[in-house]
This record gives C-alpha cells, structure tokens and sequence, in this order.
C-alpha cells in the first residue's frame, strides 16, 4: 500500500513519533539552515578562486573526523602531506565558523549576540 493511498489518520499512526517540542524542533532545523547557509557561502568562495575541487575533497571533514589513513589518501595525489591536509581542513573548519556567525549575526537585531546565539542553536 502506497503512502498517498492511505487516509490522513493512517499517515499520521505511521509518523515517527518525537518527544520534540515545535520550539525545539523549529531551532534544529533553523541551526541546519543557516549552517548549509555557511557551507554554501564557503563553496562559492572556494570556487572563486578556482579551489572548488579542494573544497569538494575536504568539505566532508567539516562535520567529522578523519579516519586512519584518509588524510594520507588524500594527500599523496596532489603532492603533499597529510599534515598539510590536516591543517587545510582545520583552515575550511574556522572560515566555517565566520561564515556562520555572519549568518547568525545577519539574522539578530544585535550582531554582538551573534556568538551566543550560535552556540545555542548548535547545542
């Protein structure tokens, strides 16, 4: 039985359930927004200045840990050393954060809580 074909009662039984508030669930997908917000504006800049395909092999290191082994893949194509990676992805991480704040900062009337205000909506 197809999802559309079930009646509006059925649909929502086989809804996850969620403890969430709307308040909760609202600033969740807020502080998703603004952080693909971020990453896009990062992006853009990187393809400015022609290092689109260095974003693409490290933008999957914002949201997590490397591997063993993964910066070392990645670095010995291009000619140079894991650290190197390393200490790139540790550069893209805190322009990250700027482009963030910024985008927090754009949102409130006072740019000065912009700090705080992202630290809240990322916890």
């Amino acid at each position: 039985m197809e999802l559309d074909a079930l009646a509006a009662e059925e649909r929502y039984a086989v809804e996850p359930a969620t403890n969430e508030t709307p308040d909760r669930l609202f600033d969740r997908h807020w502080a998703a927004a603004l952080v693909q917000r971020a990453i896009d504006r990062l992006r853009v800049e990187h393809a400015d200045v022609g290092k689109a395909d260095q974003f693409a092999r490290l933008s999957p290191f914002l949201a997590r840990e490397p591997e063993t082994g993964e910066y070392d893949a990645l670095a010995a194509p291009v000619g140079v050393t894991a650290n190197a990676i390393a200490a790139a992805v540790c550069r893209l991480r805190g322009r990250l954060r700027e482009l963030a704040l910024a985008e927090t900062a754009e949102t409130l009337g006072n740019p000065a809580e912009a700090e705080a205000e992202l630290r809240a909506l990322l916890t």
